[in-house]
Formats: C-alpha cells, sequence, structure tokens
C-alpha cells in the first residue's frame, strides 16, 4: 500500500472500536468511538456512568439502574456529567455535529436549571458570592441548615 491510497474503515457496533488503518506497530492506540452512536438521557447516562451504550460496560455484572430522585440538584449534577460526557466524546469527534448540538442543549439546559437553583436555595458555586459589593459564600444557611428541602 503506498501513500497514496486512501483507506476507510468500516463501520462497527457501538460497542466495537476501531483502529486506524496505518496505525504505527509500535504505538498502542485505544479504539474510537464510532461516529454518532447512540446516546442515554444525562440523568441514566449518570447513573450508569456514560451516556454511551456502546461502553457501559457493568462492573461486576452490577448494573445501576435507577435513576436519581428528580430535584434540581440532581438534575444540574446528571447534565454537568453529561456536558463532561459529551466533551470528553467531542476530543476525539469533532465533527459530529449531533454530538455538537447535543452538548450545546445540555450546556443552555444547565444554565437554566444553575439559574433556577440559585434563585432558589443561593449561588452553588463562590463565583457570584461577590456580586452584591459584600462577600456572602460563608453566611447561613449553610447546606446542613436546609430540613426537609433539597441542599445547597
Amino acid at each position: 500500500m503506498d501513500e497514496t491510497t486512501t483507506v476507510t474503515a468500516a463501520r462497527c457496533a457501538d460497542e466495537k472500536g476501531q483502529l486506524p488503518a496505518c496505525a504505527p506497530l509500535a504505538v498502542p492506540f485505544v479504539p474510537f468511538q464510532q461516529q454518532n452512536p447512540q446516546v442515554y438521557t444525562a440523568g441514566k447516562g449518570f447513573v450508569r456512568g456514560t451516556l454511551f451504550p456502546g461502553l457501559d460496560l457493568p462492573f461486576q455484572n452490577q448494573i445501576n439502574q435507577n435513576e436519581k430522585t428528580a430535584t434540581l440538584s440532581s438534575q444540574l449534577q446528571a447534565m454537568s456529567f453529561a456536558i463532561d460526557e459529551l466533551g470528553l466524546y467531542l476530543d476525539t469527534h469533532r465533527d459530529d455535529a449531533d454530538a455538537v448540538a447535543l452538548f450545546n442543549q445540555y450546556v443552555e439546559r444547565y444554565a437554566d436549571a444553575m439559574q433556577a437553583y440559585e434563585a432558589q436555595y443561593g449561588s452553588l458555586t463562590q463565583r457570584d458570592s461577590a456580586l452584591e459589593g459584600t462577600y456572602t459564600w460563608i453566611d447561613d444557611p449553610w447546606p446542613w441548615d436546609y430540613l426537609g428541602k433539597e441542599p445547597r
């Protein structure tokens, strides 16, 4: 095979990776995910530990199936996980338009959920704790002061 020969990779199932066709033998490679893989919802992916069913390999046959209780904090955690997971996928699949669109949807939904959370419970991070001219991060109430409410 000369340098001008074009090699096209065969389409594999989601759980089957692919190696570059002309990979140097002395360099180890991790198989890449396929383009446009199936994707769990953010909540299910958060519980399963991956957004991608093809990468969902249960540890010691223990399968986490129950989604977290639908609270603002669990929604924020699930969306943050989905953003991180899609970001890792996009590191190697930057041209996957569906993944880019889904990434942007989760970023918007995360911002909306963060705004709703902070309106109800106060700042979740230190970044917004000095916007009113004084530093309020250490002011009451503390997360454990929310009896019967969703913690901060």
